[in-house]
C-alpha cells in the first residue's frame, strides 16, 4: 500500500530528507553543544533555522532571506553562540538550494542578501586580509554546488524530453504506416467485396429470394466493416480524438452542434468578426464524419486567426446535402497581404486533407481576390465504388 501511494505522489519519497536538518539541529544542541550550555536563544534560533529549511524546496528565495536574517540576529543581537554554527550551515544550504532551483535575478538577490548578512556579522572584527576570503569560502562553494546540480538536472530533463519526443515520433510513424496499409490494402479489398456482392445481388434479382437476402446481409456487413475500418484508420492517424469536444461529437449526434458553436465562440472571443451558418442536418452524419467536420472547422478558424489576424472578417458555412456535407471557411485577409505564405506553413491542412480523403471527400485551399478560402466536401455515405 505504501509503494502504491508513493507511486502516485513520487515527490513524497524525498519528504523525509526535508526534515533531516531539524533532526541534526536537535542532535547538535542536545549532544555536541552540551559543554557550551545552549540557552533559550540558541534553541529558538537553531530550531527556527532548521525548520525554515523545510520550505526551501518551494520558496528558496524567501528561505535564503530568512536564514540570512536569522544569522545576523543570532550573532549580532541574541548572541546565540552555541547555535552560531547551525545558522551558518543552514544559511549556506539555503543559498545552494536557491541556486539549484532558481536562476537569474532571484539568485543574485539571494546571494547579495547572504553576503550582506556575513558582512554584518564580521563588521566589528573586519580584517581586510581574512574576512573577504572567509566570506568567499562560505559563499562560493554552495553556489557552485547548486549551479552544478541544476545543470545536471537540466541536462537529464532535456534528455528525457528528447527521449519522449522520439518515442512519440516512432509511435506516430508506426500508426501512420499501419493506417496506410489498412487504407491501401484491407479497405481496398473490403470495398471490392462490397461492390461485387452488391453486383451479384442486383444480377440475381428476385429469382432466389433466400440467396438475395443472404447477399443483402453480406453486403450490409461488408459496408459496416468498411466504415469501421475507416474509423480505425482515422483513429490511428489522429489518436487524440478522445477529448471533450471530439468525444462529444463522436458519442452523441447533438454533441457536434455544441462543439461547433464552442469553436465559433472561441474564434469570436479573439476579436475575429465571424459570420457563421451551421446546418442542423449535420447532426445526422455518422461519428467519423461528425468528427471530420469538427476538425475542419477548428483548423480553418485557427488558420484565419493565425494568418489573417483577429481583426479580419470571416465567414463559416456548414451545409449538409443529400449526398455530401460541405464546409467553407473564408476571410478577407485582414489587410495583412500574407495569403501567399499560407500553403505549406504547417501540418494542419495536410492532416485535414488526409482525413477528408480517407472519407472519400476532397479539399481545396487557396487565395481569393482578397483573402483566403478553405472548402471541404465529404460524402454523407459510403463511396459510390462500395455501393
Amino acid at each position: 500500500m505504501l509503494s502504491r501511494f508513493l507511486s502516485r505522489f513520487p515527490t513524497l519519497v524525498w519528504a523525509p530528507v526535508r526534515f533531516l536538518p531539524l533532526v541534526c539541529a536537535l542532535a547538535y544542541l542536545f549532544l555536541l553543544c552540551r559543554p557550551l550550555n545552549p540557552g533559550t536563544a540558541d534553541w529558538v534560533l537553531g530550531l527556527t533555522s532548521a525548520t525554515a529549511t523545510i520550505a526551501g524546496g518551494r520558496f528558496p528565495l524567501a528561505v535564503t532571506v530568512a536564514q540570512s536574517v536569522l544569522l545576523v540576529v543570532g550573532t549580532r543581537v541574541a548572541s546565540a553562540t552555541a547555535a552560531e554554527a547551525l545558522l551558518f550551515v543552514f544559511a549556506a544550504i539555503a543559498v545552494g538550494e536557491l541556486t539549484m532551483r532558481r536562476a537569474g535575478r532571484q539568485c543574485w538577490v539571494g546571494g547579495i542578501v547572504y553576503v550582506a548578512a556575513q558582512l554584518a556579522v564580521y563588521t566589528q572584527n573586519f580584517d581586510p586580509l581574512l574576512t573577504p576570503p572567509t566570506i568567499a569560502v562560505a559563499t562560493l562553494p554552495p553556489i557552485m554546488i547548486g549551479y552544478y546540480i541544476r545543470s545536471v538536472l537540466n541536462v537529464a530533463m532535456e534528455a528525457e524530453r528528447r527521449r519522449q519526443a522520439a518515442v512519440r515520433e516512432a509511435r506516430a510513424g508506426e500508426r501512420t504506416a499501419i493506417a496506410r496499409e489498412l487504407h491501401d490494402l484491407v479497405a481496398h479489398y473490403m470495398a471490392s467485396v462490397a461492390m461485387r456482392v452488391g453486383a451479384a445481388r442486383v444480377a440475381l434479382g428476385d429469382r432466389e429470394p433466400e440467396v438475395a437476402q443472404a447477399l443483402t446481409d453480406v453486403h450490409g456487413t461488408a459496408r459496416t466493416a468498411l466504415n469501421d475500418l475507416r474509423r480505425l484508420v482515422s483513429t490511428l492517424r489522429d489518436p487524440a480524438t478522445v477529448n471533450d469536444e471530439a468525444g462529444a461529437a463522436l458519442a452523441e449526434p447533438d454533441g457536434l452542434a455544441g462543439a461547433l458553436v464552442a469553436a465559433v465562440e472561441r474564434a469570436r472571443g479573439t476579436g475575429l468578426i465571424l459570420d457563421a451558418e451551421i446546418d442542423p442536418a449535420v447532426a445526422a452524419l455518422d461519428a467519423m464524419r461528425r468528427l471530420a467536420v469538427l476538425r475542419v472547422v477548428q483548423e480553418g478558424l485557427t488558420n484565419v486567426i493565425k494568418h489573417a489576424g483577429t481583426r479580419a472578417r470571416a465567414s463559416l458555412r456548414v451545409h449538409a446535402r443529400d449526398d455530401e456535407v460541405r464546409v467553407e471557411v473564408r476571410d478577407d485577409g485582414g489587410g495583412t497581404g500574407g495569403h501567399e505564405l499560407r500553403p505549406g506553413t504547417g501540418f494542419g491542412l495536410v492532416g485535414i486533407r488526409e482525413r477528408v480523403e480517407l472519407l472519400g471527400g476532397h479539399m481545396r485551399a487557396g487565395a481569393l481576390a482578397s483573402g483566403w478560402e478553405l472548402t471541404v466536401a465529404v460524402p454523407t455515405g459510403v463511396p459510390e465504388a462500395v455501393r
